[in-house]
């Protein structure tokens, strides 16, 4: 029996869930994606606000790039599987429920016009995104193609369309809000939407509207969502089932009564939440979970661990990411005046969800663009860590000289020619000529006394000891 709305009243009696709404709720959000994560995490929270009687909205999603097809959405009415599974509280946890709330999917290269018609109707006030980080990119489009070529093209059409129509009255409001992971993102998609209007000489009373009556939220989304499932022992066949952790995150930026009274699907949940500020959220995400990340991919690659999963399975890794956690990550962003309430949001969960048996995480993949991520997510930690230590902190200084012992051996995987040379001809005993070269860090990481000695300390065991005895000593 096909997943779809006509067979879910006979589905709804055969499986454990609780609620299944049969109707279709009238349509109160766009989703510019049909990307896993959107359907498993703000399709997800709406899901669950639709069942708790807060918000009662549906949603068009719109399949905004070239590649892929609707077909299987149109078949199933929109409707999917979404399967949990991870660690709580050490014990392992799955949880299944069928998805209702998306109503209806277009394609925007062959369905632009009726994507536009979408934007008269005032109950449709939040437009919700993730097209990559890629998506959000100042492009000289042509906001008047059917459809324009990049999404803030599109974007722009449609809020143009909709000033035209609904003009500047309450109705005509709007919530942005866009969940593709950069820094900033709804600030920097609003920036290239003004651009847009500037170029394509929109009128003025344009952008003065969308000052006043568009509100674009900065927002921070975590869950790992490792992508489609078969699904079995099942009553049903559902193409689009997918799978996610049970941990999530959704952080949006807001002061505004209108943005806290429409998205009542926001703070159903711990996970969830409007503040005037989503830095210190970013900065905790950035630090305990990227930069740990970053910080043991070299050590477990090192090992010949494959998974995240494998590495948590010996005693002397679990302990030691615990430490780098707990004695050196996060005094570091206390000593900035991060709160304990707000870093035992990621602090309380993070070892079960790298423990996660169910989620295929790859080193190899964390590894990527790796020296960016060194710079980014690590040598900010210096900083933090310095301005209330003078020793060097033990395991952040170990992640790091594993890494520069990595990329030693595999300095080929650098773009950079200058940099992969600097790194295959590393001298441990004149380490400190690499590690104060300003090109290669954006700093000067000697400024710190105790770091280079630390570094080169732990690059001559790397040189004579396996680092499987390394952590069993520490």
């Amino acid at each position: 029996m096909q997943l779809n709305r006509e067979n879910l009243p006979k589905i709804g009696k055969k499986v454990a869930q609780e609620y299944i709404s049969c109707s279709k709720p009238s349509t109160r959000v766009l989703l510019f994606g049909t990307g896993v994560l959107l359907r498993a995490l703000p399709a997800f929270c709406i899901e669950e606000a639709n069942r708790s009687g807060t918000f009662n909205g549906g949603i068009v999603m719109i399949k905004s790039t070239q590649s892929g097809s609707i077909e299987p959405f149109l078949k199933q009415d929109g409707l999917y599987t979404l399967r949990t599974a991870g660690i709580q509280n050490n014990n392992e946890t799955t949880a299944q429920q069928i998805i209702t709330c998306i109503t209806d999917t277009k394609d925007a290269n062959t369905s632009w016009k009726h994507i536009l018609d979408l934007a008269y109707n005032k109950e449709i006030n939040i437009i919700i995104s993730n097209t990559t980080e890629k998506g959000i990119v100042d492009t000289d489009d042509d906001i008047f193609a059917s459809p324009p070529k990049s999404f803030p093209g599109k974007l722009t059409s449609y809020l143009y369309t909709r000033f035209q129509h609904l003009g500047t009255t309450d109705d005509s409001r709007v919530i942005v809000l866009p969940t593709e992971l950069i820094d900033d993102n709804a600030l920097t998609l609003a920036k290239i939407v003004r651009k847009l209007a500037v170029r394509h000489n929109l009128p003025s009373t344009f952008t003065h509207w969308l000052d006043t009556h568009v509100y674009f939220c900065n927002t921070l989304v975590d869950r790992i969502v490792p992508g489609a499932i078969t699904l079995e022992d099942t009553p049903y066949t559902d193409s689009l089932a997918i799978a996610a952790e049970p941990y999530f995150l959704w952080a949006i930026e807001s002061k505004d009564n209108y943005v806290h009274d429409q998205l009542s699907f926001i703070g159903l949940s711990p996970n969830t939440f409007i503040l005037p500020s989503i830095k210190p959220v970013r900065e905790i995400k950035l630090r305990i979970l990227n930069g740990t990340h970053t910080l043991m991919a070299a050590i477990a690659l090192l090992a010949q661990h494959q998974f995240v999963k494998d590495t948590l399975a010996e005693p002397a890794y679990e302990r030691f990411i615990s430490q780098l956690i707990h004695q050196e990550i996060i005094p570091s962003l206390e000593a900035q005046g991060i709160q304990k309430k707000e870093l035992a949001l990621f602090s309380e969960r993070i070892i079960d969800r790298f423990k996660n048996p169910f989620i295929e995480h790859q080193w190899s993949s964390i590894a990527q663009n790796y020296h960016a991520k060194i710079k980014s997510r690590v040598l900010p930690l210096l900083s933090y860590w310095y301005a209330f230590q003078e020793q060097a902190p033990t395991c952040i200084s170990l992640g790091f000289a594993s890494y520069l012992f990595f990329m030693r051996q595999h300095a080929y995987l650098l773009e950079e020619e200058g940099l992969a040379y600097a790194f295959a001809n590393l001298d441990i005993e004149h380490i400190e000529i690499l590690l104060s070269n300003k090109t290669i860090w954006g700093e000067d990481l000697t400024i710190w006394p105790s770091w280079a000695p630390a570094i080169k300390q732990h690059l001559q065991k790397l040189e004579t000891t396996s680092i499987h005895q390394i952590m069993q000593r520490l």
